[in-house]
């Protein structure tokens, strides 16, 4: 089994990989405060293909690190699978820009 692709910066944004689960979604944390500190204002989702209600996880962590310093996270490309987890879970208005 292959290791779960990292992030990667283009411009402020941070493009999330094909997968985003349980194995991996701590790392992409981690990996976004620290892109987070140098200015990444939005996050990619285009490129999930495979993701669990781990990946919501990830989206509502980084809003709320946003928002707690005062500054709005764009979510781009949120496709249909993020889209119904995010309605399942009650949380698809967040994902929305404001």
């Amino acid at each position: 089994m292959t290791a779960p692709a990292d992030p990667v910066r283009r411009d402020n944004a941070l493009l999330l990989p094909d997968r985003v689960n349980l194995r991996n979604v701590r790392r992409l944390y981690e990996d976004f405060q620290r892109e987070f500190n140098e200015g990444v204002d939005c996050l990619d989702c285009r490129g999930v293909s495979e993701a669990d209600s781990s990946a919501i996880s990830l989206l509502l962590a980084c809003i709320t690190l946003a928002k707690r310093h005062g500054r709005v996270l764009r979510i781009e490309g949120v496709n249909e699978q993020l889209e119904t987890l995010a309605r399942l879970y009650g949380v698809d208005a967040l994902l929305r820009p404001e």
